[in-house]
């Protein structure tokens, strides 16, 4: 009696493992077609891809705009496509009722041309100032004013005298050329998705303080010039603050005396301001300039590295990260050969 039931109980075992196999079979040959199988195309939603969106992130685009069900169909699309074609950032129009891999492949042959072509675009690029990105208006002095609004702020839930940092970078269109309020308007709303986004994707990053967030990916932006290093930027930020070290930017410096573009002589780290980290603790008392999304990211979710110290490379656009001061003096002292290098082989090209 005791086998039969043993036999029984097995066999019985064996059935709801096979009937498991057989529904995540069914459930998988589902998912695969409805990615796969072309749908009918209905209406048309404009979407837009912003610069550095990873395909998680368009996956959300497409959820939010109802053209997918789930994230997940749109990354198993991604991993089924053979192309290693990249997404390209601009505004698309894209048909409701296709499948995943239709949007995908509409995806990758770039923004919507006929879309562009009769509305006016209004393109903000990463790492702007207020006042640096005023200056690409008619009217500098009516877009500084709209990103001063005091009920635009208030919506963020911030407490700052600017909207500077929260204008998110983008391009933008409209059916007629905007007034400097539209486009500060659309910036602020542009910042919220997808910081709301990011939370979202991101383990744990609903606890971090939106200002200081933002103040230090307005550093990373600043300091890095490729998105693979932004991570680590945002690691030597924090890990400098942990250890009560002054941050020691050069980027604060710039801003704070409005010297872009300018070599930073030793007498200017002497400038009286709450943004000169040189003489002052802690983070700036607010951002420096306006984030991607990449620097965003990467003051979400910086490298686990026990990095200090970083210098620029020769090349202009990469660095190298130290972990102590005497790492750190080598990086220098390389550099410094380097573009040593760099200066005479100039001058012999020139007949110097």
């Amino acid at each position: 009696m005791f086998w039969r039931v043993m036999i029984f109980l097995f066999a019985m075992v064996w059935v709801g493992i096979v009937l498991a196999l057989v529904a995540a079979g069914l459930v998988l040959f589902i998912a695969y077609d409805h990615v796969t199988q072309p749908g009918e195309p209905g209406a048309t939603v404009v979407v837009v891809v912003p610069e550095g969106a990873t395909g998680q992130d368009v996956g959300g685009i497409l959820v939010e705009a109802g053209l997918v069900e789930y994230v997940g169909l749109f990354r198993l699309a991604l991993k089924l496509d053979p192309s290693d074609k990249p997404i390209q950032a601009g505004e698309y129009g894209l048909n409701r009722g296709l499948s995943a891999m239709q949007l995908l492949a509409l995806l990758h042959e770039g923004p919507s041309r006929h879309l562009n072509s009769n509305r006016v675009r209004v393109t903000i690029p990463e790492g702007l100032s207020i006042a640096q990105a005023a200056e690409l208006f008619d009217r500098p002095a009516a877009f500084v004013a709209a990103a001063s609004d005091a009920k635009l702020i208030a919506s963020l839930g911030i407490k700052a005298d600017s909207l500077e940092g929260f204008l998110m970078p983008d391009t933008y269109f409209f059916d007629d050329d905007p007034t400097e309020e539209e486009v500060v308007q659309r910036m602020v709303a542009q910042f919220e998705k997808t910081y709301a986004h990011l939370l979202q994707t991101i383990p744990g990053a609903d606890q971090f303080d939106k200002m200081q967030i933002v103040t230090v990916a307005s550093l990373v932006e600043e300091e890095a010039r490729v998105d693979e290093e932004r991570p680590s930027v945002a690691a030597v930020i924090y890990n400098r603050l942990d250890r009560g070290m002054r941050l020691q930017m050069d980027s604060t410096l710039q801003y704070a005396l409005g010297k872009y573009g300018q070599r930073l002589l030793a007498v200017d780290k002497e400038v009286d301001s709450p943004y000169n980290t040189y003489k002052h603790g802690g983070l700036p008392p607010g951002p420096i300039s306006s984030p991607g999304v990449a620097s965003l990211r990467a003051a979400l979710q910086p490298a686990k590295a026990p990095y200090l110290y970083f210098v620029s490379n020769a090349d202009g656009k990469t660095h190298t990260f130290s972990r102590t001061s005497a790492e750190h003096e080598r990086a220098v002292a390389r550099y410094r050969r380097d573009i040593a290098k760099q200066r005479r082989a100039l001058r012999a090209g020139n007949g110097d």
